[in-house]
């Protein structure tokens, strides 16, 4: 199996998992578009990875959208927090190991979305060379 459709199972499963122990599930109530996004991100990323994993016509090409949403997600949350960082302005307990989590996932998911851009570009050229041949 793929390393971006493994990583999609993977991430779309722990993201709302650590989201959940890292806020808490109250968070909902404070905060409703954060932890919205993130429940979404992994919906999307397990539809995408399993689509994906089935080879479904339209599962790269969901796996690419589930990648660019996440990846647009973590970079403002990455940079956010690391300016915070930077800045020493950082509330937050235990915010270096925030950082390192938060910048392992947004590598995972720039090298998913890389890999899956490249999955459906090859796809693409195959279908394109065999309606050629044909």
């Amino acid at each position: 199996m793929r390393f971006e459709v493994v990583a999609a199972f993977v991430i779309g499963v722990m993201l709302p998992v650590l989201e959940t122990a890292r806020r808490g599930i109250s968070h909902w109530t404070v905060n409703f578009t954060t932890m919205f996004e993130d429940y979404l991100a992994g919906a999307l990323l397990l539809v995408g990875g399993w689509a994906a994993y089935r080879s479904k016509s339209w599962g790269a090409l969901f796996l690419v959208l589930a990648w660019a949403y996440f990846s647009g997600l973590m970079t403002s949350s990455f940079v956010g927090q690391l300016e915070e960082t930077l800045r020493q302005t950082a509330s937050e307990p235990g915010n270096l190991l925030v950082l390192v989590v938060k910048f392992l996932l947004w590598s995972v998911c720039v090298t998913s979305l890389v890999l899956s851009f490249r999955t459906v570009h090859k796809s693409r050229l195959a279908t394109d060379n065999t309606n050629r041949s044909a």
